[in-house]
């Protein structure tokens, strides 16, 4: 006895439903694939913010902006007697991010140095120029760290090397 088909395969209502999952699983791996990517490239950019520094060299009468988009540790020189101000820019607004940034200033010559924003210092208040003072020459470690994105920040004068 042969045997013969007389019409196309008709799928049942298992395998519908069965390759109908297996496509919208796919197409989610898909989609999370991709945020995945996005991820790991804002971790990157993380990381490089972390490990990485910039150096900064400061013009006469300029404002040194510390920009938080790409690094937290920073270099500056300063050669000249002109007041300088120093400011921190583009924190993260995740409300809970906690952030920690070094600056090493150097110092070749004295010169007036005030900070804007919200920074209490560990000896001071906030908005007071208590530290560093760059009265004398030399190099000075600075810490800032905020609890709450950047809105205010602690700092600490690690001290005059």
């Amino acid at each position: 006895m042969s045997l013969s088909i007389t019409g196309p395969y008709q799928k049942s209502l298992y395998e519908i439903d069965l390759e109908s999952s297996i496509n919208t699983n796919f197409s989610s791996i898909s989609s999370n694939t991709t945020l995945l990517d996005a991820e790991i490239t804002t971790l990157s950019g993380n990381v490089t913010a972390l490990n990485d520094f910039i150096a900064v060299t400061i013009s006469a009468s300029a404002t040194c902006t510390l920009d938080l988009t790409t690094y937290r540790n920073f270099t500056i020189t300063n050669d000249t007697t002109a007041g300088k101000t120093l400011e921190i820019a583009n924190s993260p607004t995740a409300a809970d991010t906690m952030l920690n940034v070094n600056v090493k200033l150097t110092f070749s010559t004295t010169a007036t140095f005030t900070y804007t924003g919200t920074i209490t210092w560990s000896i001071g208040t906030a908005g007071v120029t208590a530290a560093p003072d760059p009265s004398a020459v030399g190099t000075f470690i600075v810490n800032f760290k905020s609890f709450d994105a950047g809105v205010n920040w602690l700092g600490t004068y690690v001290g005059l090397y």
